[in-house]
C-alpha cells in the first residue's frame, strides 16, 4: 500500500484553505476544505484534522476503537474545537470546513464526511463514488428537481449544507466496505469534481501511474479555469 497527495491553490484563489492529513500508521486519510475569510478557512481546515486525529489515536491506544460507533462523537469534537476558536478570535468567527476520511482496518475501509469532499472506490472499470454530498445540488438531485448533468453546470454548485465549525448540528455521512477488490481510494475536495467529470476523472487515473495520478488531476483541474483549490490523496491499494 503506497500513498501520493498533492495540493494545489488553484488558479483563481490567493490562499490555499485545503488541508491534508495522512497517517499510514493509524490507517487514517483526511482531506478538508476550509472557509471563512482572512486564512480562517485553513484554519478551520486544519483544527478539523488534527482534533480527529488525535482522538482516533487516543480511542486506539484505549483499545477495541470501532469507528462506525465512534465517528459522530469524533466528528462533534472537531466541530466544537473549531467553533471555540471561531467565538474567541473575531476574524475567524465565520470559519468551517467540510472533511472527507478513510480509516482502514483489517481489510476494510471506514468513510465519513461532512460537506461535499468526496471519496471514490477505483477499479478497472469504473470510479464509484462512495460519500454523499451535502450539497444544495444533491439536494435539488434528491427531490428530481435537477438531474445530474444538469448539477454539473448549476449555479448554486458550491453551496454545501453541512460543515464543521458553522453550527451546533451538522449532517454527515458513513459506510463502510471491503477494499480488496478495488486499485486505489481517492479522497478529493470539489475544486477537482467542479472542474473534470467522473469520466474525466476515471480517463486521468486510468492512464497514469498512482505516484503522478493526484498531480496530473490537479493539472487537468487548472487547465480547465482552476476556480477553487485543488486536493487530491490516491492510496494505491
Amino acid at each position: 500500500m503506497r500513498t501520493f497527495s498533492q495540493t494545489d491553490v488553484g488558479k483563481k484563489r490567493d490562499n490555499n484553505e485545503d488541508y491534508i492529513l495522512i497517517n499510514e500508521t493509524l490507517g487514517l486519510y483526511i482531506v478538508a476544505d476550509g472557509m471563512g475569510g482572512h486564512n480562517a478557512g485553513e484554519v478551520a481546515a486544519k483544527i478539523a484534522c488534527e482534533s480527529i486525529e488525535v482522538a482516533v489515536k487516543a480511542k486506539c491506544l484505549e483499545g477495541g476503537f470501532k469507528f462506525e460507533d465512534e465517528i459522530e462523537s469524533i466528528l462533534a469534537e472537531a466541530n466544537i474545537a473549531i467553533k471555540k476558536i471561531g467565538e474567541a478570535q473575531p476574524e475567524y468567527s465565520n470559519m468551517g470546513t467540510t472533511v472527507v476520511i478513510a480509516y482502514l482496518d483489517h481489510e476494510m475501509l471506514y468513510v465519513a464526511n461532512v460537506g461535499d469532499s468526496r471519496l471514490y472506490m477505483v477499479n478497472a472499470e469504473t470510479l464509484h463514488q462512495i460519500t454523499k454530498d451535502h450539497s444544495l445540488v444533491a439536494e435539488l438531485i434528491k427531490i428530481g428537481s435537477i438531474s445530474e448533468s444538469e448539477a454539473a453546470n448549476h449555479p448554486d454548485k458550491n453551496i454545501i449544507t453541512s460543515a464543521l465549525g458553522v453550527d451546533e448540528k451538522f449532517d454527515f455521512y458513513q459506510t463502510k466496505m471491503p477494499y480488496f477488490e478495488y486499485r486505489y481510494i481517492l479522497l478529493c475536495t470539489d475544486g477537482l469534481t467542479n472542474m473534470l467529470s467522473k469520466e474525466a476523472l476515471f480517463e486521468i487515473i486510468k492512464d497514469n501511474e498512482p505516484d503522478v495520478i493526484p498531480n496530473k488531476l490537479i493539472e487537468s483541474a487548472n487547465a480547465n479555469g482552476g476556480l477553487d483549490n485543488v486536493t487530491v490523496i490516491c492510496i494505491e491499494l
